[in-house]
């Protein structure tokens, strides 16, 4: 009697389980971007996570970490899960990245965040293509399939005079127009501590 009372517990959590599951993916939403580095070094980092959303499925994105390679041919791609379908309280999910690029460092880049009016396009990679996360000319693009085009922010690319392994001396950031893409970090040092 007890064994049958603990297998019918069993069915009933599993039943629950199963329901409960099913609300859940019935909710969650999946964002594709590829990241594309078409600036004029070829070494491009990204250190990235996802986060928002309303319970850990951020944790499951796939997100770029390490070395992206010059050109097209180097592109990763980033999908963010994100549950909640980003229009609920929790104010959607996000892909943010540390950057680093030839002496160059970046926190708090948002390469794709669910409440872009863009973001809509993003959703189905094999039907209308793939939105394409592109750094070019010392700035930042969400591109999406349709041509639509959202500026990320500016990149701060120094100009330095001379080079020494590591060093640059005479190094001064150009004047930009748009505001840069995330909080500029002056050195190595910082980018390595967040």
């Amino acid at each position: 009697m007890a064994r049958l009372a603990a297998v019918a517990v069993a069915v009933a959590l599993a039943a629950i389980a199963a329901v409960a599951g099913a609300a859940v993916a019935s909710e969650t939403t999946s964002y594709y971007a590829s990241v594309e580095n078409h600036l004029p070094a070829e070494v491009m980092k990204l250190v990235c996570q996802a986060v928002g959303g309303r319970s850990f499925l951020t944790a499951l994105s796939v997100v770029p970490r390490g070395r992206v390679p010059h050109g097209k041919a180097g592109r990763r791609v980033a999908e963010l899960i994100v549950d909640g379908g980003g229009g609920d309280r929790s104010g959607g999910g996000r892909v943010r990245c540390s950057w680093a690029y030839d002496g160059n460092y970046l926190a708090g880049l948002t390469l794709l965040d669910s409440r872009w009016p863009e973001a809509a396009r993003c959703q189905d990679p094999g039907g209308e293509g793939l939105c394409r996360v592109v750094f070019e000319r010392d700035a930042v693009f969400l591109k999406t399939p349709g041509g639509g085009v959202r500026e990320i922010g500016d990149l701060p690319v120094k100009r330095c005079h001379r080079h020494w392994v590591i060093f640059s001396t005479g190094c001064e950031y150009p004047d930009h127009p748009r505001p840069y893409a995330g909080r500029r970090l002056g050195n190595a040092f910082q980018y390595f501590a967040i």
